[in-house]
């Protein structure tokens, strides 16, 4: 795989749905995600999308906005908003992940909430069952079909929700403004010592909290961070990785190669051919700066 494993998607081919279903239930995806331990997604979120996720496999913490909640197999949770979705997982992780939208599931998951909440102990087995339905048709789903499986995952869940399996989704403030300055300043923190001195907390303090929040230290979140936004750079094949491993905070490049293989498997110049990247464009040959 391309991303070295990190993020492999199965994905079920749908119909469009046409205007009436989108109105009262369509599904927009369906899928499942593989996820390698130790690596940070982003998914969008958008107004009137309703993003169900349930792991198949292993563990994971959700987090949007001032939301946080950890997931594991056999349960499921519906997830709707205008902020990005982070899914952090220490270990390898399979996830089922259905996107509806329509009025159907907008009254489902309102009462739902209104009834408890939006996290499911017993929910997977149905957000499963569904969508091993839909990646097995051979060919485009049928918008109708796809809907008509959609409303059983509805009726599966309306009425077992729950505020979450420990009574609380919130983060503390000091790790949410953490992960706010090492998304926004990744390339320009110095270290954890920098950032829990903006914070004005100790560094000890800063990540006890985070690592019982997000189930990492916030120095390998940062890198986490640091890496994703390198891939991007090596995709564009323009940029030595000198210029990569600077743009994104690094050290210096040696060190940039040592985390960049022990995350992504092999190390930047690899990732970079891997990606039918020209060779950069100065001429420098990257080979010397991988250990």
């Amino acid at each position: 795989m391309r991303e070295a494993d990190a993020f492999q998607t199965e994905s079920a081919a749908l119909e469009a749905p046409g205007d009436f279903l989108s109105e009262l239930l369509a599904v927009s995806e369906a899928c499942v995600l593989r996820l390698r331990g130790g690596n940070v997604r982003e998914l969008p979120l958008c107004y009137g999308l309703w993003r169900v996720l349930a792991p198949l496999s292993g563990e994971l913490r959700i987090a949007a906005g001032e939301s946080s909640l950890p997931l594991r197999a056999g349960q499921a949770v519906a997830v709707c908003g205008t902020d990005e979705l982070s899914l952090l997982c220490a270990g390898d992780c399979a996830l089922a992940l259905l996107s509806l939208r329509g009025l159907a599931a907008e009254r489902v998951f309102a009462a739902c909430r209104e009834q408890g909440g939006l996290y499911f102990e017993r929910g997977g087995a149905a957000v499963e069952r569904t969508l091993r339905a839909m990646l097995s048709r051979r060919g485009p789903l049928p918008a109708r079909e796809a809907s008509e499986l959609a409303y059983g995952v509805l009726m599966a869940l309306y009425g077992t929700g729950t505020a979450g399996p420990d009574g609380s989704r919130t983060m503390p403030p000091v790790v949410e403004a953490a992960l706010g300055i090492i998304r926004r300043d990744y390339a320009f923190l110095e270290g954890i010592a920098e950032l829990a001195s903006r914070l004005e907390v100790s560094q000890e303090y800063l990540t006890r909290c985070f690592c019982r929040y997000t189930g990492v230290t916030p120095g390998k979140y940062l890198n986490r961070v640091r890496v994703e936004n390198a891939k991007l750079l090596l995709r564009q094949g323009r940029h030595s990785i000198q210029f990569v491993s600077d743009a994104c905070g690094f050290a210096n490049a040696n060190y940039f190669a040592r985390v960049f293989r022990r995350s992504v498997g092999v190390n930047p110049r690899e990732y970079a051919r891997q990606m039918t990247a020209p060779a950069a464009p100065d001429g420098r040959d990257e080979s010397l700066y991988v250990l």
